[in-house]
């Protein structure tokens, strides 16, 4: 291939030219109406909101993101949730440092490297979760962060979810109560707006003498949604999909089944890796005192998803462990 070329040390995965044009460059924790001002010239925002509750009983909650310019608006969220901010390059790049343009589509754009770092792979955990426990991440509680996880089983889901809580300093990840279908083997994949494993050579960018980016990095690729037929494996956000009350009869809403579903990411049923809220957790049984009624239901979504072939190939390297 003519051109620069960085490889991942001691592999021949080529992180420069794999990379999208692309990058996350904000996830933030949000709620109810706000805005968020950025200053990236050169470079288109999009945001989504990953979480939020979209129904709650027969209420449907309607929340709604928007760009206009650099600035990135929210309102209607009532639960929180993860706002990604992706910032895409628009033209060619010109700062003190070097820029590898890509002038081979019409018209060009840079593709490395952006003036800010972007969210990065920093850890691959591979484990069977406990109910309740607690497992500390390398990322400092005051830097944001995003996880993904999915089964490494031959078949089926992890049932995996848990709560983000602060731990030390750090953030760590508090898995789901005993409650329901044990959680599986899986593996977690954890990205923050930081590097890690600073290579001993390679290729560095630097912006105003402030490393941004080294070529050890692997750049988070995420998209909203989910996906049910993926040609390779694919792992999914945390979270509750949807808790549904079904009444036994019509005429008799305060008995019934109470089902849970989490956000969950494996091999379906069909032998395709699958990432998305279909996974049945939990079904429980409940009568609640004559007249009042159905249980309290709620759904939620979108998760965020990635494909992880890039990550799982070369996460070693990339992480040096």
């Amino acid at each position: 291939m003519a051109g620069f070329q960085a490889f991942i040390n001691g592999t021949s995965f080529d992180a420069v030219n794999a990379m999208a044009y692309n990058f996350i460059a904000d996830i933030a924790t949000v709620s109810g109406n706000g805005s968020n001002t950025y200053n990236l010239p050169g470079f288109v925002l999009s945001a989504s909101l990953n979480g939020g509750r979209t129904s709650a009983g027969s209420q449907q909650i309607t929340y709604s993101v928007s760009v206009s310019g650099q600035t990135v608006s929210w309102s209607g969220v009532d639960a929180p949730s993860k706002l990604i901010v992706t910032a895409t390059a628009t033209t060619t790049q010109n700062y003190a440092g070097f820029i590898y343009n890509d002038y081979s589509i019409s018209p060009p754009v840079f593709k490395l490297a952006p003036n800010f770092t972007p969210f990065n792979l920093v850890q691959v955990i591979d484990l069977t979760p406990g109910f309740d426990q607690i497992l500390q991440t390398n990322v400092p509680a005051n830097m944001a962060m995003i996880a993904f996880h999915r089964s490494t089983a031959g078949s089926g889901f992890d049932h995996v979810w848990w709560y983000e809580i602060n731990q030390n300093g750090y953030w760590a990840l508090q898995f789901r109560p005993n409650f329901g279908t044990a959680m599986g083997p899986t593996r977690i994949y954890v990205f923050a707006k930081m590097m890690v494993n600073v290579p001993p050579g390679g290729f560095f960018m630097y912006n105003n003498g402030v490393m941004v980016w080294h070529s050890n990095c692997l750049p988070l690729q995420m998209q909203s949604g989910s996906t049910t037929n993926a040609g390779q494996p694919v792992a999914i956000t945390s979270g509750v999909s949807v808790v549904h009350a079904i009444p036994s009869q019509p005429s008799t809403p305060n008995i019934g089944t109470r089902q849970y579903n989490c956000y969950s990411a494996g091999i379906n049923s069909s032998g395709n890796w699958e990432a998305s809220g279909a996974d049945l957790y939990s079904s429980v049984f409940y009568n609640n005192p004559s007249g009042s009624g159905l249980p309290p239901s709620y759904s939620c979504g979108p998760p965020g998803f990635i494909y992880t072939n890039a990550y799982d190939s070369y996460y070693r390297q990339a992480l040096g462990v």
